[in-house]
């Protein structure tokens, strides 16, 4: 039986019949107990998958890669020769910067790519790539309404990034100090004297859970090397669900270092209920942490916002990705068979062309 189950089950024991607030501390365990499983299963699933998805897919991913580094190579070579064309020069060219380009986002320490790049490129790849991300830049103000502030610190899209995130950091903190303002302004009436006492109590509960915790366990009374390391270690759980708090936590180190059986059987309806509101919040942040880390894992693997995920939904988004790969991959070895043939590739340039219009 878990800690969890455990402070579940003394709620259930034989006795008076529960009260209301008894009952909704018993609820508010049990949804917690289920998020933290569901959580639990859900970090297995997607470290198997993650494992997955590179084993099956890296391969594949690689021999493309090389595939289109080959494209690059082989345009570089039958643009040695001049008798093109202006219109089938300007077009071949445009297809190794841009392969080139692709590749060397993902890899742009391939010195041989990034030289080949510059040579049929009308500007540096350095200059390029500082443009993109001027209009990254522009696009990113005119969309979040912040002003990123100096260029000239901003010169890959990862920079770019980490000054939106600080520019944002900055306008949350600047409302939340609006907000707190605000929020003081207020704190003479009644009601939120009350909600600021209801959160001293809640703090005070805390602090004196800690505090019989810290008492019974404190590592420096040990006189044991063994147990004075493992007391150690206890102290750094309580620390660390004190500082979160973390009041199911704190109950769990209680039943398992044996102070209470049962955490609320003494405990008044009044401190029961701010118990309560702090079980609340602690099972709404763990729901809102749990979609979080699922729609990250939704946006990192290109999935879409209503995918089910579970392990049969992971295998078909890997099916579906090799299939994606290995398609272009056949494209990638038909194009380098094209491009071996100076006649084909002509023929094939003027098909683009009269498509295009």
């Amino acid at each position: 039986m878990s800690r969890t189950s455990s402070i579940t089950h003394s709620s259930r024991a034989p006795g008076p019949k529960l009260t209301a607030e008894q009952e909704r501390f018993r609820y508010l365990i049990g949804q917690i107990e289920a998020v933290r499983k569901t959580r639990s299963a859900w970090d297995k699933t997607v470290d198997k998958f993650r494992l997955e998805h590179s084993q099956r897919l890296q391969p594949l991913r690689i021999s493309l890669r090389d595939l289109s580094r080959g494209t690059v190579l082989a345009i570089d070579r039958l643009l040695e020769d001049s008798n093109w064309s202006r219109a089938d020069r300007a077009a071949l060219r445009q297809i190794l910067c841009a392969t080139a380009d692709a590749l060397l986002a993902a890899q742009p320490d391939d010195a041989e790519l990034r030289a080949l790049f510059e040579k049929h490129s009308e500007a540096s790849f350095d200059a390029v790539k500082q443009e993109e991300i001027q209009l990254l830049r522009e696009e990113a103000e005119e969309l979040t309404g912040l002003d990123l502030g100096d260029e000239t610190d901003i010169r890959t899209e990862e920079d770019l990034i980490q000054r939106m995130y600080e520019k944002m950091a900055e306008r949350d903190a600047a409302e939340e100090e609006r907000a707190s303002e605000r929020s003081r302004q207020r704190q003479e009436s009644a009601s939120n004297k009350r909600t600021e006492a209801a959160a001293q109590m809640v703090k005070q509960s805390l602090r004196e859970i800690y505090r019989k915790l810290a008492s019974a366990v404190h590592p420096d009374r040990e006189s044991d090397p063994k147990r004075r390391e493992e007391k150690n270690a206890l102290m750094q759980r309580i620390n660390q669900a004190y500082a979160a708090n973390d009041l199911l936590g704190l109950f769990e180190l209680q039943v398992e270092i044996g102070l209470a059986d049962d955490p609320i059987g003494k405990v008044s309806s009044q401190r029961l209920k701010q118990y309560n509101k702090l079980l609340a919040q602690q099972l709404e942040e763990a729901k809102a942490m749990l979609r979080e880390l699922q729609s990250a894992f939704r946006a990192d693997f290109g999935l879409d916002a209503g995918t089910e995920l579970n392990a049969q939904r992971f295998n078909l988004a890997i099916q579906r990705q090799a299939r994606a790969i290995r398609a272009e991959i056949v494209r990638q070895k038909e194009f380098l068979g094209l491009l071996a043939n100076r006649a084909a590739t002509k023929r094939w340039l003027k098909d683009q062309r009269r498509d295009d219009y």
